[in-house]
């Protein structure tokens, strides 16, 4: 019973060691996927002709990127190789245009988000466009202000809440099969209060002990005379009823 309880304790450890360190891997797998995304997304300095190489169709969001830096970019711009902090509540007003291959403006609608704040990078989604068809597509963007930087690309958070989610789950569910082991290997080891033998222990029944049988067991009356020689005295007559 001892390698019982060796046993269930040793596993309580393996599920709690999983769970912490498989939930600790996902959790930073979920925030280095959510900085490479952000990094991934392509920037249009303000004030420039940027071309932008669509792989893929889609649907597609322009950030406003108020908060990050900026390298050099091939071409004709002024307002690359930079860094900007803003500190505004709102992102600056800023006006798009995007021609398709064909050189056909490509329609951008609206958008209220989404937005991040990771890798050393702060944007808010202000637009969003269908692209319907791979290629090289030019965006222009205008502004009054110059220490922004447009970017584009898909939500950096898609996958991401997931893997915390998992991460999460994964985490109770260490703790939960370690705390069980351990009370199970805890309780084969429990003394009852009432001081009766161990558990792990086969109890026998209780036998109440056998009286010696009498010399001369009792007569019932009517008294029968004793025997002739016995020297025992007759006993009294019985009463008239």
């Amino acid at each position: 019973m001892a390698q019982r309880n060796v046993r269930y304790r040793l596993l309580g450890v393996i599920a709690l060691t999983i769970g912490v360190l498989g939930g600790l891997a996902l959790w930073l797998i979920a925030g280095k996927r959510y900085d490479d995304a952000v990094r991934a997304l392509a920037p249009a300095p303000v004030g420039c002709d940027t071309t932008l190489r669509f792989d893929r169709t889609g649907t597609y969001t322009f950030f406003v990127e108020t908060t990050g830096q900026v390298g050099t970019i091939d071409g004709d711009c002024t307002n690359d190789d930079t860094s900007y902090e803003r500190r505004d509540d709102a992102p600056p007003r800023v006006e798009l245009m995007l021609r398709g291959p064909d050189g056909q403006e490509v329609d951008l609608q609206r958008a209220d988000g989404p937005s991040y704040d990771r890798a050393g990078a702060q944007g808010v989604g202000v637009r969003t466009a269908d692209i319907e068809e791979d290629g090289d597509y030019l965006l222009s963007v205008m502004s009054d202000v110059d220490d922004v930087v447009v970017r584009v690309g898909r939500d950096p958070a898609n996958g991401v809440t997931p893997l915390r989610i998992g991460a999460v789950a994964m985490f109770v569910a260490g703790v939960a099969l370690a705390i069980l082991a351990f009370v199970r290997g805890r309780s084969q080891w429990t003394i009852p209060a009432d001081g009766g033998p161990p558990p792990w222990r086969p109890q026998q029944p209780m036998i109440p002990p056998i009286a010696p049988p009498y010399a001369n067991p009792p007569t019932p009356p009517p008294y029968a005379p004793p025997p002739p020689g016995s020297g025992r005295p007759l006993p009294p007559p019985r009463p008239p009823g």
